[in-house]
């Protein structure tokens, strides 16, 4: 089975890494030192399911290659469509698409581009962490749960769960894609938000009860969304949610917080910002993540320079 992995970052490396590990011509698609690192190798990823692999194909633009029976696209979610897009004519006629990213509008925007019988998503359950110059550390799940909302998963999906799973990875297909994605977007939201708008870790923010009366209402924003788009949660959502959160260590800070800190670009519009257009059209006040949302617009593409370089002191 041929694959390319559009987004080589810590998580297209590391469920691409399982894919080669498991026998599939794997090609990363990746710029500057990390495609140079990508050519030289090897490629390591330490945690309960570790490898080392050397002889990996890498290229700097997807038109290098052709005909693959899947891309797999694990890029943010503000470059998907345009990932999807010019991965588009290295697909094969009866190829697919796999997007494994935290989000819920991932299978909407794949659609505006290839018919639906040829998509597949998922969640990430993975928290991982890269060093330079290809040292992958991770922890949580080695999980993936792929679906279709609206038809069978295509055939190359179902073989990338096939071989994940030959390696032990925890993969599986699930006719409930939808009510997955949210589950884990009632705790992806929250943390993103949370964490950057108070700039501090886990360790303090699900613990703190002045800060926790916001976790609660951003956890019961997000379901009430989820609702109102059809999704069935499970009674104690909310509850469990919470205690996940409580879970992490104490040090572990949401993706968006890091990108925040190093002045990229955000997942802002695909989080909160989606959420709160969600709301609007179902008319469900979300006070807590508009606020969020207009806060934080301001950095969605880096800081905002003209402020921070001429601070004003009263």
């Amino acid at each position: 089975m041929r694959v390319a992995v559009m987004g080589s970052g810590a998580i297209g490396l590391l469920y691409g890494g399982w894919l080669k590990l498991g026998g599939a011509d794997v090609t990363f698609v990746a710029r500057g030192s990390r495609l140079e690192a990508l050519k030289s190798g090897p490629l390591i990823a330490h945690g309960r399911l570790p490898f080392s692999l050397d002889n990996l194909n890498a290229v700097a633009d997807i038109r290098e290659i052709e005909d693959v029976d899947a891309i797999l696209l694990a890029v943010k979610l503000y470059d998907l469509q345009a990932a999807a897009t010019a991965a588009l004519p290295a697909l094969r006629p009866a190829g697919s698409m796999v997007a494994i990213q935290n989000g819920i509008n991932v299978f909407r925007d794949l659609k505006a581009i290839l018919p639906p019988s040829k998509i597949a998503v998922g969640p990430v359950f993975s928290v991982t962490r890269i060093d330079e110059p290809l040292s992958i550390s991770y922890g949580g799940a080695e999980r993936v749960i792929l679906g279709n909302p609206e038809c069978e998963v295509p055939a190359p999906a179902q073989a990338m769960v096939d071989i994940w799973r030959s390696v032990g990875v925890d993969a599986s297909i699930s006719p409930e894609i939808d009510k997955i994605l949210w589950m884990k977007f009632v705790g992806l939201a929250t943390g993103a938000a949370i964490n950057c708008l108070s700039r501090l870790p886990a360790g303090v923010v699900y613990h703190d009860e002045g800060i926790l009366q916001y976790v609660r209402q951003s956890i019961a924003e997000v379901i009430a969304v989820g609702q109102a788009e059809g999704i069935k949660f499970p009674d104690d959502m909310a509850e469990n949610a919470l205690k996940f959160l409580q879970s992490f260590p104490p040090t572990a800070v949401a993706s968006m917080r890091l990108d925040l800190d190093a002045g990229k670009r955000l997942e802002l519009e695909g989080i909160s910002g989606e959420l709160v257009r969600l709301a609007k059209a179902h008319s469900i006040p979300t006070p807590f993540h508009s606020l969020a949302y207009a806060m934080l617009k301001p950095f969605v593409n880096g800081p905002n320079r003209s402020e921070t370089n001429h601070p004003m002191r009263g």
